[in-house]
């Protein structure tokens, strides 16, 4: 899986940085992953960084995705975390960027509220999140 997670208790935090090429099944297995592990707290704060230079192999792969617009909207409505748990998504790609914004418009449809965030450096995401 395209994908490494890391807890941060003290901040109620939880960042997962992705690499690579992401499918619709590997953000399902992600979310599977997360809800298993015994110190995942849904209502924590959870950042997502797919910057391009992330760097988990030797030549660092760009982050790329095939998840249709329609998918997109299904990962909208459901979720592992509280609704009204604070996300943001970092990308550098604008085409990650762009789906990224469009997942944030679609889930604060579904919630009535202002709680995804997207940008391009991480230092903003995790400050968004934890304020």
């Amino acid at each position: 899986m395209p994908f490494a997670t890391s807890f941060y208790r003290d901040r109620r935090l939880i960042i997962t940085r992705a690499w690579g090429h992401i499918t619709l099944d590997d953000v399902r297995a992600l979310r599977q992953a997360l809800a298993a592990r015994p110190e995942f707290d849904p209502t924590w704060a959870h950042v997502v960084d797919a910057r391009e230079d992330v760097q988990f192999e030797p030549e660092g792969l760009v982050v790329s995705n095939d998840i249709p617009s329609d998918e997109i909207h299904r990962l909208a409505e459901t979720s592992v975390f509280s609704p009204w748990a604070r996300r943001a998504m970092v990308a550098t790609n604008p085409a990650t960027f762009g789906r990224f914004r469009m997942y944030g418009a679609l889930f604060e449809d579904q919630v009535d509220a202002s709680t995804v965030g997207v940008f391009t450096t991480l230092e903003d995401a995790i400050e968004w999140v934890t304020p």
